[in-house]
């Protein structure tokens, strides 16, 4: 039952919202100065700017040395897992001594530098001019005013698309 009336004020809630939006957005009023005057919906060029990555791939040199071969020297053994390396307490493992050998390595006499080339990537962002039609509804005062996009003399500039005024604002 509880769910029920959560879902009902939830939908009522949505239909309030949706028709308080529908009221504004047809209201007759300009979207500059916000008058009453009659207004009239037209289309204006926009010039924006918009933001693309561009990834740039190269590679870096980078030394390193590689070492002459080594030789084993001398042997090591060792005893592990008594009782001092365990611990003392109540919580004692029960362990059997264990002989541990290593060998150590003596390094060879000298190393020679090579050179390896590792793959770099760096992403560069650029800032690109964009256009754009907007759809307003403005008074004569303030359809003078707006200004249009600037253009660059070579540009070559798009016809304004067709409003057709009963789309716009509703059935």
């Amino acid at each position: 039952m509880r769910n029920l009336l959560f879902t009902i004020a939830l939908a009522l809630l949505c239909i309030a919202s949706a028709q308080q939006r529908t009221a504004l957005a047809g209201d007759g009023h300009c979207h500059c100065c916000g008058c009453n005057a009659p207004c009239q919906k037209i289309c204006r060029l926009v010039k924006e700017e918009k933001k693309v990555e561009v990834v740039c791939w190269g590679c870096k040199c980078e030394d390193f040395c590689l070492p002459r071969p080594s030789h084993p020297g001398c042997q090591h053994c060792e005893i592990v897992c008594d009782t001092e390396d365990v611990g003392t307490g109540a919580d004692i493992p029960c362990v059997r001594p264990k002989q541990f050998v290593w060998t150590e390595w003596i390094p060879g006499c000298g190393a020679q530098i090579h050179t390896k080339k590792k793959l770099m990537k760096k992403v560069v962002t650029k800032k690109i001019p964009t256009f754009k039609w907007v759809v307003e509804d403005l008074c004569t005062q303030c359809e003078a005013k707006v200004a249009a996009a600037e253009f660059e003399p070579d540009q070559a500039i798009p016809l304004p698309p067709p409003v057709n005024a009963k789309i716009l604002v509703g059935k």
